[in-house]
C-alpha cells in the first residue's frame, strides 16, 4: 500500500469519498468554477480519433509537475493520443495549484486531495487541481494524476478496488478492468490490444511501447 500513516491515511479515504460524493452534488448541473486561465482547446477531449493534446502545467510543485507527466505517459499507451507541454491558453489539459476554498468542503481545513473536471458537464474546461496544502508521496501525486485524469477523458468512478479509478483507497498495483477500458472505447481510440489486456493495464509496470 503507498506508504502513509494511519491517521493520514484514514483522513485521505474520507476527504476523497467526501470529495466524490460532494463533487457530485456541487458539480451538477456544471463544473466547478475558479480563477484560473482558460484552455481554449479543452474540446479536443471529446474527440473520438486520434488526441493530440496540449498540457499546461500551472503548478508551483516541480515534483507534480513531474508526476503529472509520468501520468500522461501511462494514458498515452492507453489511449492513440500524444500531449506536449503547451504553457499557454491554448491547452487542453490544466494543472493547477487549487485554492483554498475549491477544496473548503466543511468549513475550515481540508484534507480533500484533487478535483477533476468532468466532460460532460457544463462549464468544461479540462482542469485538475491539486491541494497545495497536502503533502504527498510521488506516487501518490502518480497515481492521483492518473485517477484525475481518467475523469477529464471521461471516465467514472468504478467500485473494484484494483482499479485506478476507484473511489477510495489506491494500491501500487492498481490497474485499468475491463469496465474502464470498455467505458474508454466508447469515447475514445484505444491503442492495438489494449481490450485483451484488461487487468494488466497496470500504473505499476512500464507499459509496452507503441
Amino acid at each position: 500500500m503507498i506508504a502513509r500513516c494511519v491517521k493520514n491515511r484514514a483522513l485521505w479515504l474520507i476527504s476523497v469519498f467526501l470529495a466524490a460524493v460532494l463533487g457530485i452534488a456541487q458539480a451538477s448541473p456544471s463544473n466547478w468554477t475558479g480563477d484560473y486561465q482558460p484552455c481554449n482547446n479543452h474540446r479536443d477531449l471529446l474527440q473520438r480519433g486520434h488526441l493530440d493534446l496540449g498540457i499546461r502545467l500551472s503548478t508551483h510543485d516541480a515534483a507534480l509537475a513531474h508526476q503529472f507527466e509520468r501520468a500522461m505517459d501511462f494514458w498515452a499507451a492507453v489511449v492513440d493520443l500524444d500531449w506536449h507541454i503547451d504553457n499557454s491558453e491554448d491547452c487542453s489539459i490544466q494543472l493547477v495549484d487549487g485554492s483554498p476554498a475549491l477544496f473548503d468542503i466543511g468549513g475550515g481545513h481540508s484534507s480533500t486531495v484533487a478535483r477533476s473536471h468532468l466532460p460532460d458537464l457544463p462549464a468544461f474546461e479540462g482542469w485538475i487541481a491539486f491541494n497545495p496544502g497536502l503533502k504527498l508521496t510521488e506516487q501518490e501525486m502518480f497515481l492521483i494524476s492518473v485517477h484525475e485524469i481518467g475523469h477529464v477523458l471521461g471516465l467514472s468512478h468504478n467500485p473494484s478496488a484494483s482499479s485506478v479509478m476507484f473511489f477510495l483507497d489506491l494500491d501500487d498495483n492498481v490497474s485499468l478492468d475491463i469496465a474502464d477500458l470498455t467505458a474508454l472505447a466508447v469515447r475514445h481510440k484505444l491503442r492495438p490490444g489494449i481490450l485483451d489486456r484488461a487487468g494488466i493495464v497496470s500504473t505499476r509496470v512500464s507499459l509496452p511501447s507503441y
